[in-house]
């Protein structure tokens, strides 16, 4: 059930301070040993080789240190499991009686594992005297469960990020930084279709976020699937800003990266990538490359994808641009602001309609059809 025992942490931690021990005996003998017979020379010459003896058996003392360090470690972390392990106990007994006492135990199972992550961050750090790099990105943290990975942003996430997520109780945390987020609703270890959105302008000030994270739970209501908003990058913060194709340049690999660690943890996982006002002009800097992992991409209120062509992105693409929506003056069929209008008929999409203004895609139920459709592979 639980990544980790406590008995067998416990044991190992035994073993090892045993060991320790032993090799702090055994040195402090040979020592003893040394000093004793530098007393009965006045040489100048072995008494350098007494010191030089010294100095060579300091890597041994460090060792010592590192073992007695790593078993506290593991005592400490046997303690924290021993009351995962109680609790385990308990619901075991009763999970059959109620479907939330197995997502109670699921839960567990995944503070187990992350727990274990922790632990061997920390006896690595403890062993080869290197700090570890931060866990910053969806991918550093391997195939833990996404609910331990939450867990782990609630308690080092920036303030204002821990207030969302007290808001919305069915958002979980994949990546957090001050002034990005990536959040999902739905579970993504076990849905058969992930859906990535990348918002636009102003997408990095946290007083816009409670918009972003309704259009992103609407997204995944509407689809049946997991979905995650992506504000994993420094997006401008007004219109004038977006004429740069700078931030988009920027955030292609952050985004390449976040989808890359997706496909890692399943890899038989359908990918879908929605890119909405400049994020669609980001998403197409990634996807032009050949580097990003997806199944299809959605361009919704598109500004242009910096391609002249659909082609040039690498999956099946679809586009929509409201009729109220000013943003379709910002391309035509020829060229634009970011490119190639993605609705028009020379670019190559598959193009809906829509009588959307900027902000009302979320409000169209024939669009959220639409993408549950493209979602659903269909």
């Amino acid at each position: 059930m639980l990544a980790l025992k406590s008995s067998e942490l416990e044991g190992i931690a035994t073993s090892l301070t045993a060991v320790a021990g032993a090799l702090h005996e055994s040195n402090t003998d040979r020592l003893q040993s040394w000093q004793q017979l530098e007393t009965m020379t006045s040489a100048s010459s072995l008494i350098q080789g007494f010191i030089k003896l010294v100095d060579y058996n300091r890597p041994t003392v460090n060792i010592v240190e590192q073992m007695h360090k790593t078993a506290s470690t593991l005592f400490n972390t046997a303690d924290f499991l021993r009351t995962l392990e109680g609790y385990v106990d308990v619901l075991e007994k009763q999970a059959d009686k109620s479907i939330t006492l197995t997502v109670m135990l699921r839960y567990i199972a995944s503070l187990s594992s992350l727990l274990d992550l922790m632990c061997a961050r920390e006896i690595n750090a403890l062993c080869t005297a290197i700090t570890p790099e931060p866990l910053k990105h969806l991918g550093d943290f391997g195939t833990l469960p996404a609910s331990a990975i939450h867990e782990f942003h609630l308690v080092n996430a920036p303030p204002e990020i821990r207030a969302l997520a007290e808001a919305h109780p069915d958002m979980q945390i994949l990546e957090a930084g001050d002034g990005s987020l990536v959040a999902s609703f739905g579970d993504i270890d076990r849905a058969t279709t992930v859906t990535t959105i990348v918002a636009g302008v102003g997408s990095s000030n946290p007083e816009g976020w409670n918009t972003y994270v309704d259009r992103a739970r609407t997204v995944s209501a509407s689809t049946g699937s997991a979905t995650v908003l992506w504000l994993g990058y420094q997006a401008p913060a007004s219109i004038p800003a977006a004429v740069s194709g700078a931030a988009a340049n920027r955030a292609a690999a952050d985004l390449q990266r976040f989808q890359a660690a997706l496909q890692s943890r399943n890899p038989h996982q359908r990918k879908v990538v929605m890119g909405y006002s400049y994020g669609s002009t980001v998403v197409g800097k990634a996807a032009s490359s050949g580097e990003l992992s997806a199944d299809a991409l959605v361009l919704v209120g598109s500004p242009g994808a910096g391609v002249s062509h659909s082609s040039q992105l690498g999956a099946p693409v679809y586009a929509v641009t409201g009729s109220a929506d000013p943003i379709g003056f910002a391309g035509t069929q020829y060229d634009g602001i970011h490119g190639t209008d993605p609705t028009a008929a020379l670019f190559g999409a598959t193009v809906w309609d829509s009588p959307s203004t900027h902000s009302g895609y979320w409000n169209d139920q024939e669009f959220l059809g639409n993408v549950a459709e493209v979602v659903r592979g269909k």
